[in-house]
């Protein structure tokens, strides 16, 4: 069977990296290590404007050849897969760089888009070269949520009514764009009607954008289900989200533990064994179905077509805050830049 060549654009910070908000963080590490666990791939290349972070990324991964311009690194090694682990707001441009220079697939980290305007040509660029893009929303293939969508969709808390969390300290992008995939998700990627979103931006910058200090988001599903989001702060309780039905609810704990109260009764179903024994598989799958997709297996629920609507419903949260006004959708809108930046602009205005 045939071995892709795999490259990283943008490693992550030497060392150890940091967690917080705004901070420099290792994602690059987590597709490099990925590659090494796939047998099918091997990873030959990487590139970043940092020269430290770079070789740090290349003496860990042993990867002979870096590079500052990623432009020059597709034109040389050519690689047929690879992953953007940059700033949300050089996706596009790099997208494109790598659909023009034959890469085959590429597999992106999140957010995956800025602006309504980005949406609409990597649509074009996917369609007109043939790439095929998968985005990293792996929490799809924790088993736990995986048990949690059915239970939720079959009866056994009644009709879906809502699912509800809150990230503290962070916003609906860097972070809730992971949860707000995950209503998706439950609710099995039905349409979204419309969206109201609301954000106190002040002067907060990372990642290369404006960011929110508080943010939330509402919104409703074609079958009536609803999503809240609290981008900032954290729902009452140490449970991770909670889904809600006409005759219960499930409590997700840590990503892995289900606290089910259902007219038969409550129960518990951790998955804690099975998500350790499961170790980097969420990871790996999403290089693994990219892989049978480029072989011409179907899109997997992680490729653009998927994607690109939980895109449009974290934009559109920010574009109803920018409006004051609810969004319906899908998305009409040719707004060429991250929503926040208008809303960040507003904020330096009133100051003046």
């Amino acid at each position: 069977m045939s071995v892709f060549k795999t490259a990283v654009i943008g490693v992550g910070k030497a060392g150890a990296g940091s967690n917080a908000k705004g901070g420099g963080h290792q994602i690059g590490y987590a597709h490099g290590m990925m590659y090494q666990r796939i047998p099918r791939t091997r990873l030959v290349a990487a590139a970043d404007i940092n020269a430290e972070n770079l070789a740090a990324f290349q003496g860990k991964f042993a990867v002979e050849r870096g590079f500052s311009d990623h432009r020059k690194m597709l034109a040389e090694v050519r690689p047929d897969i690879v992953s953007l682990c940059t700033y949300v707001g050089l996706h596009r441009g790099m997208i494109e760089d790598c659909a023009r220079a034959g890469v085959k697939g590429i597999l992106c980290e999140k957010p995956f888009l800025p602006s309504p305007a980005d949406c609409a040509a990597v649509r074009r660029v996917a369609a007109e070269t043939g790439v095929k893009i998968v985005v990293a929303h792996f929490r799809r293939n924790r088993l736990a949520f995986r048990r949690a969508r059915d239970l939720y969709n079959d009866g056994a808390i009644g009709q879906p009514v809502l699912c509800v969390a809150g990230v503290e300290g962070w916003d609906l992008s860097e972070w809730g764009s992971h949860w707000l995939d995950m209503f998706r998700f439950f609710h099995r990627d039905q349409p979204i009607r419309w969206v109201f979103g609301q954000a106190r931006v002040r002067d907060s910058r990372g990642y290369g954008h404006a960011m929110e200090e508080h943010a939330i988001a509402y919104f409703e599903f074609e079958n009536g289900g609803k999503g809240f989001l609290d981008g900032g702060r954290k729902m009452a309780g140490d449970q991770t989200m909670t889904l809600l039905g006409t005759e219960g609810q499930i409590q997700i704990f840590r990503e892995a533990i289900l606290r089910i109260d259902a007219p038969t009764g409550r129960r518990v179903e951790d998955f804690s064994k099975e998500a350790s024994e499961q170790g980097s598989q969420p990871w790996d799958r999403m290089l693994v179905d990219l892989i049978a997709w480029l072989e011409g297996r179907t899109e997997p629920e992680l490729g653009l077509t998927n994607m690109l609507k939980t895109s449009e419903l974290n934009l559109a949260a920010y574009l109803s805050a920018v409006r004051g006004d609810r969004v319906d959708l899908p998305l009409r809108d040719d707004l060429a830049e991250w929503p926040v930046e208008i809303l960040a602009r507003r904020n330096t205005e009133r100051k003046q």
